[in-house]
């Protein structure tokens, strides 16, 4: 008897343990809750049936996405080529000026895009494409990795970057001569 009796006060002091404890107190717990995972990007319905593309980029270049088997470049903007070499005044140290943009434009891509084709001229199409961060052009201009198309919509965005002075707009920059012409011309607007 007194063994039971030792049993079932052992017992109860466990239960008040367990209970006791945060974890177990409020009964089982659901898992924690895992993000849902974004929706891929896609084009806009339009009513207009104007041409689109979505999905992830088979290839890239500092100007232009591949999605899809179409190469289509970026409108709005325009980047520095491959075979455009920038120097750094500081590291006294040439590089390609494109490398940036290419490197920049590598992260944005990784959720995929979406282009909607706005111009083809020469067999060569124009794009305006959506990251998830936003406007993909937009994005590289307001980062100084590229330079605003002249009339183009992102004027407000390269004012930014020459402002912040940022990628090709930073102080100890040496770029190729046209791109000096634009810096000196964007930097007298201010």
């Amino acid at each position: 008897m007194l063994y039971l009796g030792l049993m079932h006060a052992i017992a109860l002091a466990l239960t008040a343990l367990i209970l006791s404890a945060p974890v177990l107190a409020a009964g089982p717990q659901a898992p924690p809750a895992t993000p849902a995972p974004a929706a891929p990007l896609r084009c806009p319905e339009d009513a207009e049936g104007g041409a689109c593309v979505w999905g992830k980029a088979e290839g890239y270049d500092a100007g232009a996405v591949q999605v899809r088997g179409l190469h289509i470049a970026l409108a709005g903007i325009a980047a520095p080529g491959r075979k455009d070499w920038c120097a750094s005044k500081s590291a006294k140290d040439e590089f390609d000026c494109a490398r940036p943009a290419r490197k920049r434009m590598g992260e944005a891509l990784a959720k995929g895009v979406a282009c909607e084709i706005v111009d083809v001229a020469s067999g060569q199409l124009w794009g305006r494409c959506r990251v998830a961060e936003g406007d993909l052009g937009r994005l590289l201009v307001q980062a100084g990795l590229a330079r605003a198309a002249k009339d183009g919509p992102y004027a407000e965005a390269q004012k930014q970057a020459v402002a912040a002075r940022r990628g090709l707009w930073a102080a100890d920059m040496i770029l190729p001569r046209d791109w000096e012409t634009a810096r000196r011309k964007a930097a007298d607007e201010d």
